[in-house]
């Protein structure tokens, strides 16, 4: 019979070698020979025996052992215990939300944050498993050593990583899980990874859980409509932070501008969304900008931002709203057919998506005496504003970005094709949007959230995909029709 000495050596010498199964099996044939107050009472075979168990992905196994054993967790409890508990945590974690998306940091490095300021209500269902991270962090920041900064960290963003990763992430709950970290102790150090960039692995720096902090609050702020606390932490992040990822600079500005919007200070906003456009043009910024200048009266103003808007890059499922404003502002100015063209591309785009209709679409299109137009003249709408909308591009502009005749001997278009997802660039509630290989070439693609199999839609996926040749200013696009399994 072992003395409780050898019985922890042998432990962690299987533990070291990686024989994770025979450190269990000794552990059970020897477990009989001492009291539970002495095994619970040694550090050493407490976190050498979760950490085999976690390693054995026997998770659940890892919890029974600490309540079998009166494993405390808590302030007083040994920092290898805690350590140990933590990552059975973090695995536990990974393992429950990892259906809504991997968990690598890739995917959040071209997030162009595009959320709508729209106030969205969640119901919140904290899980046990989250109040035992909420828990734990503060405890471990307690301790100053790197093994624990990185626990803690690892912790805190699977937490945010997951939860931004599902179909439809509930932002009440990360509220609650950011007010319940303490933002002044999270760590400012940003690490490095590599990544593929044109076949070449480069080294890309990743924002610092301080600012991933800021970054996620105040997202879950305008999803919650908490407008002062939304502006007052994006100007606090804009002074606090020292260098921005992601362009997050960018994006803490837009909250700030929006929060003024929403708080009622029309002219303000306007003057920060043109500074920010001239950092970023994005379509939905140049969005927010017409319903601005719509609102005030400036007519002329929003129609050239609207336009703009519909002309710069984004797949035109998304611009259903955009759509439907740019139908009020021709309405407006009495160019009746035009406006009723808008409102009804939006209408038929989100028909063949098969999304809910607006009831303000509804309204709007009663208000015509035009003739409803069916969905089989969708293509040819579409290509009937493509030109109108073509016509507020300046000469060369058209000329430039018109594309080359699409080659179907070559590419194979509107002929299925086998590829698989080697990047994701956008992952968010508006869909995913990336790269397919096939062939060795690569095809640039976007899902909608509503596609069926949004979930497996990831790096790695094989999917069966068809090349939409470019038609009247369009480039070509590429659509997923499904995932191979």
């Amino acid at each position: 019979m072992p003395t409780l000495f050898e019985f922890s050596q042998q432990i962690a010498t299987f533990k070291k070698e990686k024989k994770f199964s025979e450190a269990l099996a000794y552990f059970r044939e020897n477990k009989g020979s001492f009291t539970k107050e002495q095994i619970g009472n040694n550090e050493y075979i407490v976190s050498d025996m979760i950490s085999c168990l976690r390693y054995s992905n026997h998770l659940d196994a890892g919890f029974q052992f600490l309540s079998i054993y009166g494993i405390a967790i808590n302030e007083e409890q040994k920092e290898r215990i805690l350590s140990a508990y933590g990552w059975l945590l973090w695995a536990k974690y990974k393992a429950e939300n990892e259906n809504n998306g991997h968990s690598a940091t890739e995917d959040d490095y071209f997030d162009s944050d595009d959320e709508e300021t729209v106030v969205e209500d969640f119901d919140f269902d904290k899980s046990e498993l989250l109040e035992k991270v909420e828990t734990l962090i503060p405890i471990l920041n307690s301790f100053n050593s790197d093994f624990t900064k990185t626990l803690s960290s690892n912790l805190f963003t699977i937490v945010l990583k997951s939860e931004k990763k599902k179909p439809a992430p509930n932002w009440k709950l990360v509220n609650e899980f950011c007010n319940k970290i303490d933002r002044d102790k999270l760590s400012k150090e940003c690490s490095t990874i590599k990544v593929e960039r044109k076949g070449q692995l480069k080294d890309m720096e990743l924002a610092s859980d301080f600012e991933n902090w800021y970054a996620y609050k105040t997202k879950a702020l305008t999803k919650l409509g908490e407008w002062q606390e939304c502006f007052d932490l994006s100007k606090e992040a804009l002074e606090k932070i020292e260098n921005f990822h992601y362009s997050n600079d960018v994006w803490f500005s837009r909250r700030v501008a929006l929060s003024k919007r929403n708080l009622g200070n029309t002219e303000d906003t306007i003057q920060e969304l043109q500074a920010i456009l001239k950092k970023k043009r994005e379509w939905f910024i140049q969005k927010e900008l017409a319903e601005l200048y719509f609102e005030k009266g400036n007519i002329e103003s929003a129609l050239k931002q609207a336009t703009d808007a519909m002309n710069n890059f984004g797949p035109l499922e998304f611009k259903v709203d955009l759509l439907y404003l740019l139908g009020r502002i021709l309405k407006q100015q009495e160019k009746l057919e035009l406006s009723f063209q808008h409102f009804s591309l939006s209408k038929l785009i989100r028909q063949a998506e098969e999304w809910k209709l607006p009831q303000k679409l509804f309204d709007e299109l009663r208000t015509f005496t035009f003739s409803e137009i069916p969905q089989t003249d969708f293509k040819k709408l579409k290509n009937e504003l493509q030109k109108y909308w073509d016509s507020f591009k300046a000469p060369q502009t058209i000329r430039n970005d018109r594309p080359r005749t699409f080659d179907n001997s070559k590419t194979g278009a509107d002929k299925n094709l086998e590829g698989e997802i080697i990047r994701i660039l956008h992952d968010n509630e508006r869909g995913k949007v990336g790269f397919i290989k096939s062939k060795g070439k690569e095809f640039y693609f976007s899902v909608n959230p509503n596609f069926q199999s949004i979930s497996k839609i990831a790096v790695g996926t094989k999917v069966l995909f068809e090349i939409k040749p470019a038609t009247d200013g369009k480039k070509e696009q590429t659509r997923i029709k499904k995932v191979i399994e």
